[in-house]
């Protein structure tokens, strides 16, 4: 057999394929390497914008946190609300001595409920500026305040969170709970800011004072019948000032609590007759036609309507009641402002579909008083009347006292004991003589006091401080300690929207009310 001729390739062969492939390794692994520097450097862009975002919308860093375990629920509560109680256990002891009665102290524990943080907001919430919804919608239509009603909603349940928020991060800094709402604007604006505070608390209790007292009057001329009497314009005012002051300056606190409890059943029985009448007698087509819309209206109605949807002044009580429990406060606000706000709306439709939009076009001031005059249907106009009567006396007790609480902080004074009783009958002078004087120089400024009072009073104290409040301490100095991460999402976006808005409506109704709008006009006029 021949010899098998076998081909061997040479080392030079060899070493240059080999050269070959690691070229063909070391670009193939240079193309990763640059694909993962690209994508690590596209992620790493993306995260960059992204923390920009974050960073200019606003956001409280984990480290800031006092104690994490509440944020994450595992401790719910900040506090435990305790009462001790004495109770007498008898022992019987076999001796010659007999029976002995041994006293221990019992701790009981008050939680408090969601349903009980609702029902405070709502009742505070029900209050006079129901009364005066319909005058303030009349002239814009059904459709468009319901929907303005919503945005007002949604903007006063922030305000009412960032006051929680507010008022659990100062608990966790002093360690005191039972702070009002000016001890919030003087802790957070400090002496000089929060005299801006205090001004617009003080003037929107007085300006609903001066509406209360002037509307009750009213509601006593219809209950009474005095104005066929002969009786001069502003006594039936003076006799229903008179009559609640003397009732709440001689009633025990307990037995306020009681009647009060008893006017808010009979109201809530009363409101379901109204809505349950009127809504045979409505016309809802009329109330829903497109004509009958007026959108470009809306803005003269805001006013009375964010100053029917306060409830501001007992969100610090209802963070007291349910021990700084930020879900069940969040709830409680949530739910106790839901409530009250359907009824508006139920209210609004019924007394504006039964006046009609006829009424509202020939510039009737006030449907209420109307629905009240009218023939049409007796029962449904007494009802509300009795409606109208106990709103303004459940929400004038709450206002009552807290411009008594305002007044003691002012003059350094204690809300009970013998120091207290010595000033009472002056700080119960002071609170009602101004707005008696006021609605006995015009009985009818019923309307103009809440749209007063709506347009500043509400704007300045529940959309403007508290934005700004919160935004100094989240924002302001980034090292601050918190109880609490923010209470109402988007960071810096919602406060903003708040206090800008309110800003804008101050401007836009003191211009109005100054009469700018109308010599611009004029001028224009003239020119053109």
């Amino acid at each position: 057999m021949g010899d098998e001729v076998i081909d061997v390739p040479s080392s030079s062969s060899s070493a240059s394929a080999t050269t070959s492939s690691l070229e063909t390794i070391a670009t193939t692994s240079q193309t990763t390497a640059g694909i993962t520097n690209n994508n690590n450097n596209n992620n790493s862009n993306k995260n960059i914008f992204v923390d920009g975002i974050i960073k200019k919308i606003g956001r409280v860093e984990d480290e800031r946190i006092i104690y994490p375990e509440y944020n994450t629920g595992e401790v719910p509560r900040i506090f435990s609300s305790l009462t001790y109680e004495r109770a007498e256990n008898n022992d019987d002891i076999n001796n010659t001595k007999g029976t002995t009665t041994k006293t221990k102290v019992v701790a009981k524990h008050n939680s408090g409920s969601v349903f009980g943080g609702a029902s405070l907001v709502a009742g505070t919430m029900v209050g006079a500026g129901i009364l005066a919804l319909p005058s303030a919608t009349a002239s814009v239509g059904f459709i468009p305040s319901t929907g303005a009603m919503g945005i007002g909603w949604l903007y006063m349940a922030m305000s009412g969170l960032l006051i929680a928020e507010l008022s659990i991060n100062r608990l966790g800094q002093s360690g005191k709970p039972g702070q009002g709402m000016l001890d919030l604007y003087e802790d957070s604006l400090g002496p000089k800011w929060s005299k801006l505070g205090s001004a617009a608390y003080f003037g929107l209790h007085y300006c609903l004072l001066v509406a209360y007292i002037a509307q009750g009057g009213s509601n006593l001329n219809v209950l009474l019948g005095l104005d066929t009497l002969g009786v001069p314009n502003g006594v039936p005012q003076a006799v229903f000032a008179t009559a609640i002051a003397a009732g709440l300056y001689s009633a025990k606190p307990s037995t306020i609590e009681k009647a009060n409890n008893v006017f808010v059943s009979i109201l809530a029985v009363v409101f379901t007759g109204i809505i349950a009448l009127g809504v045979g007698s409505a016309d809802f087509h009329s109330l829903i036609e497109p004509s009958n819309q007026h959108p470009e209206n809306v803005v003269n109605a805001l006013p009375i309507i964010f100053l029917s949807l306060v409830y501001h002044n007992v969100v610090p009580t209802v963070v007291n009641q349910l021990e700084g429990d930020r879900s069940k406060i969040t709830k409680a606000i949530l739910f106790g402002t839901s409530v009250p706000t359907l009824m508006f709306v139920a209210w609004n439709a019924v007394v504006l579909g039964n006046v009609g939009p006829e009424a509202a076009a020939s510039g009737i001031v006030d449907p209420v008083a109307l629905l009240q005059s009218s023939g049409g249907n007796p029962m449904l106009g007494n009802l509300v009347t009795i409606f109208s009567f106990l709103a303004l006396v459940t929400s004038l007790i709450g206002f009552v006292y807290g411009l008594i609480d305002g007044w003691t902080d002012v003059f350094n004074l204690p809300t009970e004991g013998p120091t207290y009783d010595k000033w009472k009958a002056p700080l119960f002078g002071l609170v009602f003589l101004p707005p008696l004087a006021l609605s006995l120089t015009d009985p009818d400024i019923f309307f103009t006091a809440l749209d007063y009072g709506g347009a500043f009073g509400v704007s300045t104290l529940f959309l403007i401080l508290p934005p700004i409040m919160v935004w100094q301490q989240r924002y302001g100095d980034e090292q601050q300690p918190l109880l609490t991460k923010p209470m109402v999402p988007l960071g810096k976006l919602p406060l903003g929207s708040m206090w800008k808005a309110a800003g804008t409506l101050i401007v836009e109704q003191g211009a109005a009310k100054l009469g700018v709008f109308d010599f611009f006009e004029q001028q224009f006029q003239q020119f053109f």
